[in-house]
């Protein structure tokens, strides 16, 4: 993965500098992303009351390197889920105008008594074609072999949580 903390950070401070586009301009265009770059929706059905963060790195910057949107989301009090796919922004006009890629989801399992919170144990990458087995199972990951603790929450997950999304801009749809 990548230190996303750091890509927004400078993203954000580019954009906060004055520089083309806009912070508007990067709002409107995850407001877009959203509602039109497949699977966002399905994640927010699917985890409606959970924290989740929607951004897009590598916005506005060099035109060779591949922009990619993100949509994180924590859930159960031990899990985070980052869905990633590069996109094309249609900067003109705020927009997602295509998806490019093949989307990932890589679920990770925050591990419980680890002297440092917020310490992954375990992930796995789950393709596209096993999400359509999740979403068709209405959530349920054990039809991908997938077994989910949803009642043991992790101790200072919350926290955690907390602590890696201060530094993203929260846009809702």
């Amino acid at each position: 993965m990548y230190n996303s903390r750091a890509l927004i950070t400078f993203g954000l401070m580019a954009l906060l500098c004055g520089c083309s586009p806009s912070i508007n301009d990067y709002k409107d265009t995850v407001r877009d992303g959203i509602k039109t770059v497949p699977h966002v929706q399905e994640i927010i059905k699917m985890f409606p009351n959970e924290p989740t963060d929607h951004f897009i790195t590598q916005y506005g910057f060099d035109k060779h390197v591949p922009v990619q949107w993100n949509t994180v989301v924590y859930f159960y009090g031990r899990y985070e889920m980052d869905y990633q796919v590069d996109v094309i922004v249609d900067y003109k006009n705020n927009r997602i105008s295509k998806i490019e890629g093949i989307p990932i989801f890589q679920l990770m399992e925050v591990a419980p008594n680890h002297p440092v919170v917020g310490t992954f144990s375990s992930g796995r990458t789950i393709y596209e074609k096993d999400w359509g087995k999740t979403i068709g199972a209405k959530g349920d990951f054990s039809v991908i072999g997938i077994h989910l603790i949803t009642n043991s929450p992790v101790a200072g997950f919350d926290d955690c949580v907390h602590s890696w999304r201060k530094d993203r801009i929260q846009i809702e749809p």
